[in-house]
């Protein structure tokens, strides 16, 4: 048993790896369920005597007596009942950060900081896994982000929102999906990094950062949204929440394993993805307040079963696409 392990170290680490992260998903929606709700509650309670602690201040009364329409200004911004209060602020707060993680990363991989040695130490590690059957399961996976069955996907969510009349949803996914792209298409045009020597697939465009790991997140991303805000049920809220990120996080792996990009690449465009992803939230928000979007509307049959017809439409497409334009490149 050792003997094999040592001679598959490369796979039974692979596989250690995907197994952790599957319970840890899988722990991670029973622990929203569960234990979720207590924690909110308490950090609501705090922050409600927060304001009234604050209010009661005289260096608070001062400053409102002084500045009032400053005060007034950031008083809005706190407002929960309004988007462009509390919900506009943390939108803000997060893409901000994202985009400084983003930089971050950005300024890591051009100076060839300690990342890029680890991009190439996993490099080497999965070049080991060329000849494994894992390489047939994750171009599969790889497939599902491709433009062709990204375009699909993006088509067959236009009809579906036209059928069920929500048409103001479109621009959120148009501008996630096609948004992540075009700013992932200039930046690879913008740092010109050349892919990992020894990719399984043939791929032309450069390197960071990763459009199949962006698609992922913005476009997949989105779609588990609108069906989180569709949904009534929690636990299928959490079920859907924890889909989406594995998938997310299997596309990623997949450009790892099939050494048709770095790490940090994969992680630029998680942080590409998740930028684009919070922009067209937002968007969609603002449509949600002023009552343009129902997230709330009845589903008829027809139009359940078209929507279990478009998943597998989507999967046997990836499948096709797998066997017809993936496979033939490992030969």
């Amino acid at each position: 048993m050792i003997a094999l392990v040592q001679e598959n170290q490369q796979l039974f680490i692979l596989s250690i790896v995907l197994l952790l992260l599957i319970v840890l998903l899988w722990l991670l929606p029973y622990a929203m369920l569960h234990y979720a709700q207590q924690p909110f509650t308490r950090a609501m309670r705090y922050w409600i005597k927060f304001k009234q602690n604050v209010r009661q201040n005289k260096h608070f009364i001062q400053f409102k007596k002084h500045y009032p329409k400053f005060f007034h200004f950031l008083f809005r911004r706190l407002q929960r009942q309004y988007f462009n209060g509390l919900p506009l602020t943390l939108f803000i707060l997060v893409m901000g950060y994202l985009f400084a993680l983003f930089s971050g990363l950005v300024e890591d991989v051009v100076t060839s900081d300690t990342i890029v040695t680890m991009d190439h130490f996993v490099s080497q590690q999965m070049n080991m896994l060329r000849e494994s059957s894992i390489v047939h399961f994750f171009i599969l996976i790889t497939s599902l982000a491709s433009t062709a069955i990204a375009c699909l996907v993006v088509f067959l969510v236009c009809a579906l929102c036209i059928i069920i009349r929500q048409p103001y949803i479109l621009i959120g996914l148009l501008l996630s999906a096609l948004g992540s792209s075009i700013f992932t298409f200039l930046s690879k045009l913008l740092f010109h990094r050349l892919r990992p020597t020894g990719g399984l697939l043939l791929e032309s465009s450069y390197s960071f950062p990763s459009g199949h790991a962006t698609i992922s997140i913005a476009l997949y991303g989105f779609i588990a949204y609108v069906a989180i805000r569709f949904s009534q049920n929690y636990v299928r809220k959490a079920h859907l929440f924890f889909i989406a990120v594995l998938l997310s996080i299997l596309v990623g792996l997949s450009r790892i394993v099939l050494n048709e990009h770095y790490l940090s690449d994969v992680l630029g465009g998680f942080l590409v993805g998740a930028l684009w992803l919070t922009v067209a939230i937002s968007v969609t928000e603002w449509f949600s307040s002023r009552a343009k979007i129902t997230w709330q509307i009845p589903w008829s049959a027809a139009q359940i079963y078209l929507l279990w017809f478009s998943v597998a439409c989507v999967l046997i497409a990836a499948l096709i696409y797998a066997q017809r334009y993936q496979f033939p490149l490992l030969l």
